[in-house]
C-alpha cells in the first residue's frame, strides 16, 4: 500500500503538518518559559534599585537605643533586631505588588550566620540552598532565571561590615508557569490529533488529486506504447500533469512517425531482400542462422533452415570456409567461394557486418553462376570446334596440296582430282568463316540495318521451293509448298528471312532419305505469321533436340560433312530471326518419322 505515490504524498503531507505542530507547540513552550524568566528578571530588576538596597541595608544596621527600664541588654538587643527585620519587611512588602508575590513566588528574610529563615511573604520556615543563595550567604548578590531549571530565584546579602548579617530571598517554585505549560501542553495535544485528522483528510484529498490523473496518464500511455495514439487528448490545462499530458501527445506522435519509417524502411528492405535473385543467409557470432530469403532455398535446394549451422552447412557443400576465418582472421573486403551443388553452380561472397561498432555476424550472398558457367564451357566447346572444324579442311588442303608437289608428273586427271577437292575445303573454310563473321555481327548487334521492305511472304515461299526443287529431283524427293490461308506482307529484312527459311529447308533435304516428302505451310494465327517445314526424314533423338541450336551441333556428323555442313545454319537462322522480326523458331521431332520446323514471326495489323 505504501509503495503508492498516493500514500506517499498523503504520510508526506501528515508529517509535514506534525512537524510544524510540533515545532510550533515547541516555541510556545520557549516562549511561555522565556516570558515568565523575563518577567521575574524584570520585577527583580525594577524594585531592586540602588536605591531599595540602601534602605534594605539601612533598615538592617539601623540600632535603637532603649532606656534600662525597658529591658536587659539581651533584651535590647533582640527587640532591636527585630526591629531591624520589620523594617526589611514592610520594605519588601511594600513591594510586593511589584515583586509578583504570588502562590508560586515568595520572598523571606533569611539569618546571614545560620541561614534559617526569619520571616516570609507565605510563612514558609525552610528553604533550599540554591547556588544563588549559597553565594548570598558568602558575601555575593546572586539570581537564577535560566529556563533549564525549575525554579527562579533572587538572592541579595545585607552586609554588616564583612559579615553577611541578612540575606533577602525571592524565589519562584515555577507552579504557574507549570500550569500554563500543561494547559498549553493539553492544547497542543488536542490541536496536533485535530491536526493529524484533518492534515490526513486534506492529504488524501490533494494527494487523490495528483495521482488519478497521474493514474489515467499512466493508462493512457499504455495504450501509446502499445501504439494507440487516440488515447490522450491535448490538454488545455497549464500545470505539470498537463505539460506531460501534451508531451506524451507529441512523444506518440513523433514514435508513431519513426515506426511507421522504420517499419516501412524495413518492409522495403525486406521486399528487396525477399525478391532479389540472389539468394541472402545471414548468421550470427555463433553461427547460427538469422536471417533468409526465399531465393537462397532455392538455389540451394533445401526445404528447412532450421537445422543450418555456419561451419557444419559450408563443410557439407565443400566451401572450404569456416566461422573463425571470417571471424578472427578478419579478411578485408569479401571472401569469395564457388561451389557445385548437383548440376548447379554457386559463387558465394562472405562478409561480415557491424553492430554498435563491433562484429555482429556473418552476411552471405548466393549467386547462381550456372548461366555464365554454361556460357563459358560453350565457349570453350565453340573455340574448340572452330579450331577442329577449321583444321580438317587446312589438313585435307595441305596434304593434297604436298602430295601435287611431290608428284610433277602426276597426270591430268589426278591433278584435276585434287584440285577439285582443295577448291572444295577452300570454299568450305570460308563458309565456316562467313558463318562466324555472321554470328559475331548477331551476337554485338552489328548487323547492317537494311531499311525495312516489303516481303509478300506468300511469293517467297513459292519461289524458294521452286528454286530447291531441282536439289529435290535429284534424291527424288517430293518439295511442295501449301498455303493455308492469306499471310499479309510484312516490313523487314527480306534477305535475312530468306536466308532462314532456305536453311530449314536445306536441312530437310539433307536428312531426308531419298524418295522422302518435305511440305512447306504458310498461315496467319491470330497476329502471327507461321512457316512450317515438315519433313519425313531421319528424325532427331530426343535427348539432342536441346542442343539442336547449338552452334557446330550436328545430329548427324557424317552426313553433315559430307554435304559440306558448318553446323551453324540454325544457329545463325534462330539469332537472326530474333534480332530482325522479334520471332520465334520451334522444331519437334520423332525419331525415325519427321522433324517438324515452326518459324514464328509477328506481324502487325
Amino acid at each position: 500500500m505504501f509503495k503508492s505515490i498516493r500514500w506517499k504524498i498523503t504520510i508526506i503531507f501528515v508529517l509535514l503538518v506534525l512537524v510544524a505542530e510540533i515545532l510550533i507547540g515547541f516555541f510556545n513552550l520557549i516562549g511561555v518559559a522565556s516570558h515568565y524568566h523575563r518577567e521575574f528578571s524584570n520585577s527583580i530588576d525594577k524594585v531592586f534599585t540602588e536605591e531599595i538596597k540602601n534602605d534594605l541595608l539601612a533598615a538592617a544596621n539601623e540600632i535603637t537605643v532603649p532606656t534600662i527600664q525597658e529591658g536587659d541588654l539581651s533584651t535590647v538587643i533582640q527587640e532591636s533586631s527585630l526591629n531591624n527585620i520589620s523594617m526589611i519587611n514592610d520594605i519588601l512588602a511594600s513591594h510586593s505588588g511589584s515583586l509578583g508575590i504570588t502562590a508560586s513566588r515568595f520572598y523571606c528574610i533569611i539569618d546571614g550566620s545560620l541561614g534559617n529563615v526569619i520571616q516570609s511573604s507565605d510563612g514558609t520556615t525552610n528553604v533550599e540552598k540554591t547556588p544563588s543563595l549559597t553565594e548570598a550567604l558568602n558575601g555575593t548578590e546572586s539570581r537564577e532565571t535560566r529556563i533549564n531549571k525549575m525554579y527562579m530565584d533572587y538572592a541579595f546579602p545585607l552586609m554588616n561590615g564583612d559579615t553577611v548579617k541578612y540575606v533577602v530571598y525571592v524565589k519562584d517554585n515555577c507552579h504557574q508557569q507549570n500550569a500554563v505549560t500543561k494547559a498549553l501542553i493539553d492544547i497542543l495535544l488536542v490541536s496536533l490529533v485535530l491536526s493529524l485528522v484533518i492534515s490526513l483528510i486534506f492529504g488524501t484529498i490533494i494527494s487523490k488529486s495528483i495521482t488519478v490523473p497521474i493514474q489515467q496518464l499512466a493508462l493512457h500511455a499504455r495504450k501509446l506504447a502499445d501504439g494507440d495514439i487516440t488515447a490522450l487528448q491535448k490538454s488545455d490545462s497549464k500545470d505539470e500533469i498537463g505539460n506531460l499530458t501534451n508531451s506524451l501527445i507529441q512523444l506518440a506522435q513523433t514514435r508513431k512517425i519513426s515506426s511507421e519509417q522504420a517499419m516501412g524502411e524495413k518492409i522495403k528492405v525486406e521486399t528487396i531482400l525477399q525478391n532479389m535473385n540472389d539468394g541472402i543467409l545471414a548468421f550470427d557470432m555463433k553461427g547460427n542462422l538469422i536471417h533468409y530469403n526465399r531465393e537462397s532455398k532455392k538455389l540451394l535446394k533445401r526445404r528447412y533452415f532450421d537445422d543450418i549451422k555456419f561451419d557444419r552447412f559450408f563443410k557439407e557443400i565443400n566451401a572450404g570456409i569456416t566461422l573463425g576465418d571470417l571471424l578472427y582472421m578478419q579478411p578485408e573486403g569479401s571472401v569469395e567461394r564457388e561451389v557445385k551443388l548437383s548440376n548447379q553452380y554457386l559463387r558465394l561472397n562472405f562478409a561480415t557486418f557491424k553492430m554498435d561498432n563491433k562484429i555482429g555476424g556473418i552476411i552471405v550472398v548466393i549467386h547462381d553462376i550456372t548461366k555464365q558457367e554454361k556460357l563459358e564451357k560453350s565457349r570453350r566447346d565453340f573455340v574448340a570446334n572452330v579450331s577442329h572444324e577449321l583444321r580438317t579442311p587446312l589438313t585435307t588442303i595441305k596434304s593434297y596440296s604436298e602430295t601435287l608437289a611431290d608428284m610433277p608428273d602426276v597426270d591430268r586427271e589426278l591433278q584435276v582430282r585434287f584440285l577439285d577437292v582443295i577448291a572444295s575445303e577452300s570454299d568450305r573454310m570460308a563458309r565456316i568463316i562467313s558463318d562466324l563473321l555472321t554470328l559475331s555481327e548477331l551476337d554485338e548487334n552489328q548487323t547492317y540495318i537494311k531499311t525495312p521492305e516489303k516481303i509478300d511472304v506468300r511469293k517467297m515461299l513459292e519461289s524458294i521451293v521452286e528454286r530447291m526443287s531441282l536439289t529435290a529431283k535429284k534424291k527424288n524427293q517430293k518439295l511442295t509448298y501449301r498455303p493455308t490461308n492469306e499471310v499479309p506482307v510484312i516490313m523487314g529484312d527480306y534477305d535475312v528471312l530468306e536466308r532462314a527459311i532456305i536453311n530449314v529447308v536445306s536441312n530437310a533435304l539433307k536428312y531426308t532419305s531419298d524418295g522422302g516428302e518435305i511440305k512447306v505451310y504458310s498461315s496467319k494465327v491470330y497476329n502471327d505469321i507461321c512457316i512450317k517445314v515438315v519433313d519425313n526424314g531421319i528424325g532427331i533423338q530426343e535427348d539432342k533436340l536441346p542442343h539442336i541450336f547449338d552452334r557446330f551441333y550436328r545430329v548427324d556428323k557424317a552426313r553433315s560433312r559430307d554435304t559440306g555442313g558448318t553446323g551453324l545454319g540454325l544457329a545463325i537462322a534462330k539469332q537472326s530471326l530474333e534480332s530482325s522480326f522479334g520471332g520465334k523458331i520451334k522444331i519437334s521431332s520423332e525419331f525415325h518419322k519427321g522433324t517438324e520446323v515452326t518459324i514464328t514471326i509477328p506481324c502487325k495489323q
